[in-house]
């Protein structure tokens, strides 16, 4: 399959759009496109956005940019589109390639109840609000969470979000888990974790259950976030919030913030047995 990457040079500004595929020429939903070494502050001043949930995508590149692009998504291995390629209104092909697996034996203890490794926290006063005009929700939006050292072997069996409300008719958002490897975030989930969530399911709690098996090891650093991917208008999703140190962070770049407040994640595991 040959799908076209069209760039119109206008004003300075370079606009690429496109379409993202997979090996076998299957459209990939939410794939997060920006500059790695991108070093805006905020997410609104940003070069980057996300494909649609058929895989397509819009990207306008101030004057002067001649960066590498990169393509990310957890089910892929990263794709980076060089300035030459995407400059002068070539036809081309993105295909992320699928990612090699090596699944990891475990073994879960005989005690099969779950606990908590990330805990509910002290409630904070307000709430934590993603969103905001539809057209800027795509600029590689950013994802928020908390930091957590287990300190034993875990497989996760639940991840659970405080909804508070949405203003969104509905709305889709995505789950990561990160190790964090000094300043790196290393995606480990190997499928996408997306929730809908409607305006009219009011204040819930989203309990997702990871189709894969997700292990996190005792002393390691690990990031669990969540953020808005995709939505059917303006608006916002509001989530409770804790007092703990939260993470907020650009999801290609990597650049991160740190708040006093964080998302009301919690991550539920079964203990692994020695």
């Amino acid at each position: 399959m040959l799908l076209v990457l069209i760039c119109v040079v206008g004003q300075g500004q370079t606009t690429v759009k496109g379409h993202v595929v997979n090996e076998r020429g299957e459209r990939v939903e939410y794939v997060t496109i920006g500059f790695e070494d991108d070093t805006a502050e905020e997410a609104s001043s940003a070069v980057g956005t996300i494909s649609d949930a058929q895989g397509g995508f819009l990207l306008t590149i101030p004057k002067g940019q001649r960066k590498e692009l990169v393509f990310t998504h957890v089910s892929y291995l990263p794709t980076v589109l060089p300035y030459k390629d995407y400059a002068n209104g070539q036809e081309l092909t993105i295909v992320l390639k699928d990612k090699v697996v090596e699944l990891a034996e475990v073994v879960v203890g005989k005690k099969n109840k779950p606990k908590t490794i990330v805990g509910k926290g002290v409630p904070a006063p307000g709430v934590v609000g993603y969103g905001g005009p539809k057209e800027k929700q795509s600029a590689d939006s950013p994802e928020g969470g908390v930091l957590f050292s287990p300190n034993k072997d875990y497989v996760i069996s639940d991840i659970l979000l405080t909804v508070s409300g949405c203003q969104f008719n509905q709305c889709t958002v995505s789950f990561n888990l990160y190790e964090k490897q000094g300043k790196r975030y290393v995606n480990i989930l190997q499928k996408p974790i997306y929730e809908v969530i409607k305006k009219s399911e009011g204040k819930h709690t989203i309990d997702v259950r990871p189709e894969e098996t997700l292990l996190v090891k005792r002393k390691k650093d690990y990031y669990i976030s969540v953020r808005v991917v995709d939505s059917d208008t303006d608006g916002y999703l509001f989530m409770k919030a804790y007092l703990k140190k939260g993470v907020y962070r650009r999801h290609v770049v990597g650049k991160e913030k740190r708040y006093p407040i964080c998302p009301a994640i919690r991550v539920k595991g079964y203990e692994v047995a020695k």
